[in-house]
């Protein structure tokens, strides 16, 4: 089923730690540390890009917009990284795939997957209904401020995420800068 703008709280690119990347690799890029290491995480924002698939979903991701980074293929896959799309989507240079940049920083504590089927709330998200689902996913906005639950308020403030509040902060009229 298609979605609009209005059903996405954030967005989710994932990928295989396996595969060239990994949670150490993510802390270290944004000037963190994973939960297995000493020092907390204390940089701002990393410039990151993540390639998509040509779909339409492609179209809707726009600057400001909320992302994660989810990593598979290791021994607790889970949400490493968030922060904010910084440009709009466009292929690499030389390339015809699109490509999503976004500023980024490494959790502090990974969220991880068995977290996320834990909750009631981001037990149905699109991230562990659709195992096999191209790049990019989403969050909705409920599921959005349901993850916030699991991530330190450091974190959300070094990615430029919206404070958890009682209303929903994951609006797409909140989504500037």
């Amino acid at each position: 089923m298609p979605i609009e703008r209005a059903d996405v709280g954030c967005w989710v690119v994932r990928g295989n730690a396996d595969a060239g990347g990994s949670t150490t690799a993510a802390a270290t890029a944004t000037g963190g540390t994973t939960a297995a290491g000493s020092t907390p995480a204390t940089t701002g924002p990393a410039s990151q890009e993540w390639c998509l698939a040509r779909t339409y979903r492609s179209r809707l991701v726009e600057p400001g917009d909320l992302v994660v980074r989810y990593l598979g293929g290791q021994k607790t896959p889970g949400i490493v990284e968030l922060g904010r799309v910084t440009h709009p989507v466009a292929p690499a240079a030389g390339d015809d795939k699109p490509v999503v940049r976004y500023a980024a920083v490494a959790l502090r504590e990974p969220v991880t997957r068995q977290v996320l089927k834990d909750d009631p709330v981001l037990s149905g998200c699109e991230l562990i209904r659709l195992g096999r689902a191209a790049n990019p996913l989403h969050l909705t906005p409920e599921e959005t401020l349901a993850l916030t639950a699991y991530l330190e308020t450091k974190d959300l403030e070094r990615a430029g995420w919206p404070q958890r509040r009682a209303e929903n902060p994951f609006t797409p009229s909140d989504r500037q800068d």
